[in-house]
């Protein structure tokens, strides 16, 4: 028990959890912009899944498939 206790430390589960909360905020943020700008919010989303940041810069750089009437 006392070997438990020593190998899990507090600090490293609040920094888990921290990082899990930015990891489901970068995919949110990301489906976000790419509904905005009338791309695939799943597919986005699920780039973001696995490439994290990489996809949340392509999709804010990418241009607005929306047109705007004149």
């Amino acid at each position: 028990m006392l070997l438990l206790a020593e190998t899990t430390s507090t600090g490293t589960l609040v920094g888990a959890a921290i990082g899990f909360v930015i990891w489901i905020g970068i995919i949110l943020w990301t489906v976000s912009i790419a509904r905005r700008k009338g791309r695939s919010a799943g597919l986005w989303g699920v780039l973001a899944f696995f490439f994290s940041l990489i996809p949340l810069i392509i999709v804010a750089i990418l241009p607005s498939r929306r047109t705007v009437a004149v």
